[in-house]
């Protein structure tokens, strides 16, 4: 065994460019902003689970990492909550419902999210584009701050005008753009066939990009020289972790998990999760102490000896403080230098995404990071361009 390979096992342990339409008319401008502010960021993901989406799902879960990296490269920094809703499968849904789910509501628990996609199987059925569509808009917790960035990217490969007479995608993307919701629309097939099956319409009405994209694309994964200081970095940087309250025992075993999951996928996905756990978008607060800390609401008096772990309970508050405080401090060094070394992966697999992009056809990650550096930009976003 390599030494690669056994640090992915201790890991696991411990067509043409895509084609846009304008921005969205509703988008309201923001003034400008500190750069050490925060500013909302909910991003809904709208899946076709049917028979023919095995790629494309296989594709999301193993590019969501990437897609939550580049996120973490915006200024001001996001407060990132993702949701996801499914359609077109009857195993999990029935007609009644429009074979669509809705998996979670916006959340900023990327951990759980990512349990989601990763429990999910493809299966035949009806793709109601409208439906799935008039979930997302209506029953999503949407931020109602007004410099937010409010975002639906569906994918699928069926007309979009199914089940029209349950959800016409036009009403719905109408009722979206009121709420200054964008609608972005990824094919997975061929431009002429998006064009007949009326995807680039949905884009249109959604004030959003419309890309028809190569779902089998996402799934080459690309080893670089960073991989392995990524992994020794990730062990040192679970050991952080401080797990408390009903939550803790099942949290960290969930970012266990899904550890596991990014290592299963390959070496790609497994590096960009470690990279987005030493990013600020990895919130872990509902079980973490360290993380919960920093919450403004937080209080020690408020916690009962038996939420602790075993090692804190004999302690002082002060003493508790001060243990929170030196593994924050610890956490702290490892993820900034996570930061730096993937700013050396980004460039290598610029490179590489340049190279592949001349062999294949534009993949989800493509399309998905052209319309937020678009999207995002238009809201008063800044790119670090890493």
């Amino acid at each position: 065994m390599n030494s690669l390979a056994a640090a992915l096992l201790a890991f696991a342990l411990a067509g043409p460019p895509p084609a846009t339409t304008p921005p969205a008319a509703s988008l309201r401008p923001n003034p400008p902003v500190a750069i050490d502010a925060t500013r909302p960021v909910d991003l809904v993901i709208c899946l076709d689970t049917s028979g023919s989406m095995d790629d494309l799902l296989d594709s999301v879960r193993a590019r969501v990492w990437d897609i939550v990296n580049e996120l973490g490269r915006m200024t001001p920094r996001p407060e990132l909550r993702v949701g996801l809703v499914t359609f077109g499968s009857p195993v999990v849904a029935s007609a009644e419902d429009g074979f669509v789910v809705l998996r979670t509501d916006l959340t900023s628990d990327l951990d759980a999210l990512h349990g989601q996609l990763m429990a999910l199987k493809a299966d035949g059925g009806d793709e109601l584009v409208g439906r799935a569509l008039q979930v997302a808009v209506d029953r999503m917790s949407w931020s109602q701050d007004p410099s937010g960035l409010r975002l639906i990217f569906i994918a699928g490969n069926e007309s979009a005008d199914q089940g029209v007479e349950q959800a016409d995608f036009r009403a719905v993307a109408e009722a979206a753009r009121r709420q200054d919701v964008i609608i972005n629309a990824l094919y997975a097939g061929s431009r002429d066939a998006a064009v007949g099956e009326k995807w680039p319409e949905v884009a249109r009405a959604g004030g959003g990009n419309f890309s028809a994209i190569d779902a089998s694309a996402g799934l080459f994964q690309v080893a670089t020289p960073h991989d392995q200081e990524l992994l020794d970095l990730n062990v040192r940087l679970n050991a952080t972790y401080l797990p408390y309250g009903e939550q803790g025992a099942a949290g960290l075993a969930n970012q266990l998990v899904q550890d596991n999951n990014a290592t299963r996928l390959g070496v790609q996905s497994c590096s960009s999760r470690i990279v987005a756990k030493g990013s600020a978008l990895y919130d872990s607060s509902a079980w973490d102490l360290v993380d919960a800390a920093l919450r403004d609401d937080f209080q020690w008096a408020a916690l009962r000896d038996a939420d602790l772990p075993e090692a804190l309970r004999p302690l002082t508050p002060e003493q508790r403080q001060a243990h929170v405080d030196a593994l924050r401090a610890t956490r702290q060094g490892i993820q900034e230098r996570i930061e730096a070394v993937s700013k050396d992966r980004e460039r290598f697999l610029g490179q590489r995404r340049e190279e592949q992009s001349k062999e294949q056809g534009p993949g989800l990650d493509e399309a998905l990071r052209g319309a937020l550096v678009e999207q995002a930009g238009a809201k008063g976003f800044l790119w670090d361009g890493c």
